[in-house]
């Protein structure tokens, strides 16, 4: 994968969706150090679009920046993260609720179809196309809200924290029960069943959030954190 493969109007624009998607799939560990001279090398591109983009993911909080040591994959702070989750389940159930109402069927057909590639996904057991199209589902279900206010604050919560999701292993049997939850969301919103819809979302992020910090705390005790 080159950064010609991501969306972007500039060089900086590619490089910048180039490494979020890199952090954001495991690619690096929190601490992990990102040097600008080695990554434009690896991509082919002059310094100053890769500082810019690296600017940019501190500023997105999947960086820190600091004067001496340049930038690093941000660590995982658990009591940050606990915080983050509990404002997540509340904006995701909101924007779910308002989505009931105002999702066209062009975007329920594809919500639909985001359920279908997960499900292959599985049985081709392709993690990394799953986790693609299980944060597409989310996303599109979100916007469909027409909600961009909401939608903007989501996003700006997944990127500080979703990348804290890839240091474990995925159990296919969650992920079939998972999808099958995905597939009760849009069944509920194709009924206008508005409180099915919600209280499915919610007590998945309540039950995947509640996994990434039970193993993160025991990750911290047994390497003595």
């Amino acid at each position: 994968m080159t950064i010609g493969d991501f969306e972007g109007n500039t060089k900086s624009d590619k490089v910048y969706e180039y490494l979020k998607e890199r952090i954001l799939t495991g690619a690096y560990n929190p601490g992990d150090r990102l040097v600008i001279r080695e990554v434009s090398r690896q991509l082919g591109v002059s310094d100053i679009p890769v500082r810019e983009a690296i600017k940019k993911l501190a500023s997105d909080g999947l960086l820190e920046l600091k004067s001496h040591s340049g930038a690093r994959i941000a660590p995982l702070n658990i009591k940050n993260l606990e915080e983050i989750f509990t404002i997540r389940i509340e904006l995701e159930t909101l924007a779910t609720r308002l989505a009931v109402d105002a999702a066209t069927s062009e975007e329920l057909d594809l919500l639909e179809s985001h359920v279908q590639s997960m499900d292959e996904s599985i049985q081709n057991n392709d993690i990394p196309t799953y986790t693609a199209s299980n944060r597409q589902f989310h996303q599109l279900l979100y916007r469909a809200s027409h909600a961009p206010i909401l939608v903007e604050m989501i996003e700006n919560l997944f990127m500080r924290s979703e990348n804290s999701k890839m240091i474990f292993h995925h159990d296919p049997a969650r992920l079939r029960a998972s999808n099958e939850e995905h597939r009760a969301v849009v069944e509920a919103l194709r009924n206008k069943d508005r409180e099915k819809a919600v209280s499915v979302i919610r007590a998945q992020k309540e039950s995947g959030f509640k996994i990434v910090i039970d193993a993160l705390k025991l990750s911290r005790s047994l390497l003595g954190g």
